[in-house]
């Protein structure tokens, strides 16, 4: 597992340039719009990168190779997972980082611990993106995933919109008294809220390595 977790490091650090040109952006663009941007910002691109790692397997008979070798399925997934958990938290933690620098130097005043309690909400967010894109980009290759992933996205937009809908309905007909809800949500502890979101990130990457691991084991090399 440690030969495949500094294969997937050597092809993040070949895109240094890259990552060069991301954290100038994020520096810029942290003066002119909220601080919670930048880790919002920074996981996509931690997300996308950890990504990439597999577009590389794929590429020129890579999975026929690296099954050759003294590597199973289930350990090839689980290194998989590993560094994309680590490669996110990476990112996000230097988000994070670089958010508090910009609230200083902004000179903003903030409690550390609600920003913290919002930052938090970030990372079980990204990490269930990457746990969706990774069983399916086995499953139909990296190129097809993204295909799949803009289609997932736009169907949760559309239920979103007729969901809303049906709720406004919901509330009018069965007189639902909505706003007292919504006081009672926002009334319970940013904290609470912050770690079952992470509780439940968590659980749905757990998922999805289970999911990849039947994948990958039904592929035939």
């Amino acid at each position: 597992m440690k030969g495949l977790l500094i294969k997937d490091y050597l092809t993040i650090a070949k895109q240094k340039k890259l990552a060069v040109l991301y954290v100038f952006v994020a520096i810029m663009l942290s003066f002119s719009m909220d601080s919670s941007f930048i880790v919002s910002y920074f996981s996509l691109i931690g997300s996308l990168l950890v990504l990439t790692t597999l577009t590389y397997d794929s590429f020129d008979n890579g999975y026929p190779f690296l099954m050759s070798l003294p590597v199973t399925a289930k350990t090839y997934v689980y290194a998989k997972y590993l560094f994309s958990f680590l490669g996110l938290l990476g990112f996000w933690g230097f988000s994070v980082i670089l958010q508090f620098a910009s609230l200083i130097l902004r000179k903003e005043s903030f409690e550390v611990l609600d920003v913290l309690s919002m930052d938090v909400t970030f990372f079980p967010m990204f990490l269930f993106i990457v746990g969706l894109m990774l069983p399916i980009s086995l499953k139909f290759g990296a190129e097809k995933a993204r295909i799949i992933l803009i289609v997932i996205f736009g169907l949760v937009f559309v239920v979103g919109i007729m969901g809303k809908k049906l709720l406004e309905t919901a509330v009018k007909d069965y007189h639902i008294d909505f706003e007292t809800i919504i006081k009672k949500l926002d009334a319970m502890p940013q904290q609470v809220v912050a770690l079952s979101l992470a509780g439940l990130g968590i659980l749905a990457f757990v998922i999805s390595m289970k999911i990849s691991i039947g994948i990958m084991k039904k592929k035939e090399f």
